[in-house]
């Protein structure tokens, strides 16, 4: 808390102040006080001027709430009756006399269609804004209504009592959602945070009881440490509220992990009826015994949260930029072992290269010089004549073998001449000569280096050198 820090002035009545709200759209304050009278004004850090001043009710007003859009003010009050009034003009526009049995308590804007109000008996009522008539009406706690929220994502009211309770609304239906069990404390306020995880409720013992949304059975976690009721809470962040309490201090408090965070104000060991944020999240207003509205700066709590969204947005933009370079070079290390393979696989196609049984043309010059007689033989064979132009050619190549083997190489049985023999010797010689030829020529070019394995040669060194 900065006492030097510059900041509206406070605003000094003649009587005790119950109640003080913000305009959600401008710079606008608005309270009430325990003769029945409402001040508007208009809070500037130069200096504040008063908008509207009236007494609506003829006793006192114990609370008061703006409309949506800022431009209507509705206010409570012990003579039973509520009310709404033109914010430019201070004309009243609504008014429901004898609303309740009891005294009203409390009043709380819904939307543009329903007001809540509750009363000193624990009823609690929906208003139809739009027909001027009451909606629904629940009476399921024994003792006052203390405080109200609306969560607009479940469309349900959450109002504590008196009696220990917490209850929950649907206010399209005409039964309630569901009721807590007696906490054995006084309940006083209520918020909802977390992004409507949590509910959070103010006990007279200091403590601040924890629900989880939905099981409102009972509380699921407590946070003590308040010397004294926490009378009021208002909602920061998800994770921040400022309590007001009867010792007089604002206390900035975290949930989760639970924590004090530091004092936002001082109203000098009074106790704190009342605690409201602005609409810019700039200032905080509280009301307490000592007949004033104070001004606190608050805003400093939301540039730390601008502050620690950017360093988050940068950690996580590093460790984009990380994950980035480390996929990098997760590519690169994955486009060395292909490469590696694929050489690897190159080097194990070209020496399991085989010409008729030869692994190079090494291996098959040598073994035609080690074998000259097989490959003669098979380029002096020559081609069988045919005895009968219509025989099967097997049956000719079976009677020619046999026919050499009886006249021990005497030449053939069909009187073939030498001349044809001779003739067909050169013609059969160039044939396997020419397959030898095409045979030394495909291994050349094998064993010759092409232009891709050039490449995946420098492309190999290139990486093994990162």
């Amino acid at each position: 808390m900065d006492d030097t820090a510059a900041r509206p002035k406070s605003l000094k009545f003649k009587e005790p102040v119950i109640d003080v709200a913000f305009s959600p759209t401008t710079n606008l304050v608005a309270s009430s006080l325990i003769t029945g009278h409402v001040f508007v004004h208009k809070y500037d850090v130069g200096s504040n001027q008063r908008q509207v001043r009236g007494k609506p009710h003829k006793k006192s007003c114990r609370s008061l709430c703006f409309s949506g859009d800022g431009s209507l003010l509705y206010t409570a009050s012990k003579d039973r009756s509520w009310q709404a009034m033109d914010v430019e003009t201070g004309a009243e526009t609504t008014r429901i006399d004898a609303a309740h049995e009891k005294p009203l308590n409390l009043i709380k804007y819904v939307n543009e269609q329903i007001v809540a109000t509750g009363d000193e008996a624990g009823c609690v009522k929906l208003w139809d804004v739009r027909q001027k008539k009451q909606a629904f009406s629940y009476s399921e706690h024994v003792d006052y209504v203390s405080d109200m929220v609306f969560h607009a994502p479940k469309r349900h009211l959450l109002a504590t009592s008196g009696d220990g309770c917490l209850s929950v609304y649907d206010v399209r239906k005409a039964k309630p959602f569901q009721v807590s069990a007696n906490q054995d404390d006084e309940l006083l306020s209520v918020a909802v945070i977390r992004g409507g995880s949590k509910v959070v409720v103010g006990e007279t013992d200091g403590v601040m009881g924890i629900f989880s949304y939905g099981q409102f059975g009972d509380v699921t976690d407590r946070f003590p440490g308040h010397p004294q009721s926490i009378d009021s809470i208002c909602k920061l962040t998800e994770d921040l509220c400022v309590t007001g309490s009867s010792d007089g201090l604002l206390r900035i408090v975290q949930f989760f992990p639970h924590k004090l965070i530091g004092v936002a104000g001082d109203h000098q060991a009074l106790p704190v009826e009342k605690v409201v944020l602005s609409y810019d999240q700039q200032w905080l207003a509280s009301c307490s015994h000592d007949h004033t509205v104070h001004f606190w700066d608050i805003g400093y709590i939301y540039a730390d949260e601008d502050e620690d969204d950017e360093a988050s947005e940068a950690a996580e933009q590093k460790d984009t930029n990380e994950s980035k370079e480390d996929d990098e070079l997760d590519a690169q290390a994955v486009a060395i072992r292909i490469s590696r393979d694929v050489d690897s696989d190159d080097d194990e196609d070209e020496s399991e290269v085989d010409i008729d049984g030869c692994s190079d043309a090494g291996e098959l010059r040598t073994s035609e010089e080690t074998h000259p007689e097989e490959t003669q033989t098979d380029v002096a064979q020559p081609d069988k004549p045919s005895l009968d132009a219509g025989a099967d050619s097997e049956e000719v190549d079976i009677e020619d073998n046999s026919e050499s083997e009886s006249d021990n190489g005497w030449g053939s049985w069909g009187g073939s001449s030498d001349d044809e023999a001779k003739a067909a010797k050169p013609k059969k010689k160039r044939r396997k000569g020419e397959e030898l030829a095409d045979k030394r020529k495909a291994r050349v070019e094998l064993a010759r280096p092409t232009q891709s394995h050039k490449r995946k040669t420098e492309r190999k060194a290139f990486f093994a050198g990162l």
